[in-house]
Parts: structure tokens; sequence; C-alpha cells
């Protein structure tokens, strides 16, 4: 028996050493080439650094494909940071240029003490972020959150 067991082994050793290992052939190209052109994409953002990003890789996909979707839905402290920061304009310019949409949570405005009136003409809201994208999750969007 412990014969056998030792020849078993041997032999499952062995075959594994002559048997080709063959890698994946998907790479990062592939992956991110699978983006689709007429795509639905959000990102939930909370922060003001995040926020920058989004519009960056919002444009980026709206420049391939202009039939992208891309929406970025704010909650949190970038909220009020959207209002008052001066740095944030460049990005809610480029946003508004390339077809990106900004909505805004107004839940988030009334906590923070943020008024419509301070934002951009170009800045839609929604009376909860998190119930939008879920709604936006129903109309087939791809989402992630930041």
């Amino acid at each position: 028996m412990k014969k056998q067991i030792i020849i078993i082994a041997l032999f499952l050793v062995g075959i594994s050493f002559f048997n080709d290992v063959k890698a994946q052939n998907s790479t990062t190209s592939q992956v991110e080439n699978a983006i689709k052109k007429n795509g639905k994409y959000a990102l939930l953002v909370q922060n003001s650094k995040h926020f920058m990003v989004s519009v960056m890789i919002g444009e980026e996909y709206k420049v391939k494909s202009p039939k992208i979707q891309f929406e970025i839905v704010l909650i949190g402290d970038v909220v009020k940071d959207l209002a008052e920061n001066p740095e944030l304009k460049p990005f809610i310019e480029k946003a508004q240029k390339t077809g990106v949409k900004i909505v805004v949570c107004e839940f988030a405005m009334e906590k923070l003490g943020v008024k419509k009136s301070q934002y951009h003409s170009s800045i839609l809201t929604t009376p909860n972020g998190f119930t939008y994208l879920f709604g936006l999750q129903e109309s087939g969007f791809k989402t992630i959150t930041l």
C-alpha cells in the first residue's frame, strides 16, 4: 500500500513538471479596451481629489467615445468644497465642456450649509445621492464608490 501511494505521488509530481504552463492571455490594454463605446459609467465621490481624478477619467472616456454616458455623483465634504474651493472651478468647466454630468446630493448640501446658487449652472442636484446612484445602477450604469 505504501508503495502504491509513493508511486502515485511521484507520478503526479512528474506530470506537473512535464505539462506546459500557460499564462493568461489578456493584458491590461485588452481589459481597458473592453470599455463600451456607448457604455454608462458613474462614480460616487466624497472628496475633492477623487472629484478631480473622476473628471479627468470622464474626459478621457468622452474623448474616446462621445456616446459614453459618464456621471459623477457627489456626497460628503466635496459638496461644500465644490461650492467654495476655486481650485475645482477648472474641473467643473472641463466636465461641462466634455459632457461629464455632475450631480450633487441635496441632503449633503443641507447638512453642510450649501445653497444651489453657490454652484456653477451646469451642476445638477438630487435629493439623495445614494438613491440617485441606485437609480443609475437600475438603469444599467456601472458604478464605483470612491
